[in-house]
């Protein structure tokens, strides 16, 4: 499977099959390369180097990981493992997203920032790839047609903000029993419970494994992230 991603700039919508060229823009450098959904995993693992055996073991596991075509969502819900692995590895809550748009193009990406490089109460995963599509595409108003996966179960602020978006289906690789609010949509205000009605919230069609994988890799610094905000209450 082809696809064009473009993280963090894009220019022109991405086709999901052909060759790609895919741009990265951090720190003020952009870098390009050729290739597929696992290249472009690979890329993306391979920026990470970290002396955390956890980190490590994930690492080495999602470069081992093949699809199941049995599970038409393995791809998608692979690259926001990834994608949360990479956000561990900088710091921050270990939760990825990916955002497609009308033709199953890569519109938008983004991992959790909350705490690196500097505390943004507001960054978690969906609303960086939110954020950045929203900033972009000004022009863009009916979302009917987008997708938006994402490693981990919204919790209430994000599923607020995807209600918010239109964005038309919104799924997530794992639940979230303790932080989700997707499975109490039901406790929602009856605004919000209407305004979600044309949308379509779901788990997405992965293996077990990938769904246990997003878990395993959130919880690798969550306590200690945790830590931190209990503390920022505390000096409040």
């Amino acid at each position: 499977m082809c696809i064009e991603f473009f993280i963090c700039v894009f220019q022109r919508p991405f086709r999901t099959n052909g060759p790609f060229i895919t741009e990265f823009k951090e720190k003020g450098i952009i870098m390009r390369f050729k290739g597929d959904i696992r290249d472009m995993g690979a890329r993306l693992l391979g920026e990470i180097d970290s002396e955390n055996e956890n980190i490590i073991n994930w690492k080495d596991w999602l470069q081992k990981y093949r699809f199941f075509p049995e599970y038409p969502d393995d791809p998608y819900a692979w690259i926001t493992d990834v994608l949360a692995l990479k956000s561990v590895n900088s710091g921050n809550y270990g939760v990825g997203s990916v955002m497609f748009g009308f033709g199953n193009e890569i519109v938008a990406v983004g991992h959790n920032l909350v705490f690196s490089p500097s505390f943004r109460s507001d960054l978690h995963s969906e609303m960086v790839a939110i954020n950045y599509f929203e900033e972009e595409n000004p022009q863009i108003t009916n979302l009917k047609g987008y997708t938006f996966y994402t490693s981990l179960e919204p919790c209430p602020m994000c599923l607020i903000r995807l209600i918010s978006s239109d964005i038309n289906k919104i799924h997530y690789v794992a639940s979230d029993p303790i932080g989700g609010m997707v499975n109490g949509m039901s406790f929602l205000p009856p605004l919000w419970k209407e305004l979600s009605e044309p949308q379509l919230f779901k788990a997405a069609q992965c293996s077990i494994e990938l769904s246990k994988a997003a878990i395993e890799i959130m919880l690798i610094n969550a306590e200690e992230l945790l830590e931190i905000l209990r503390k920022r209450r505390c000096n409040a």
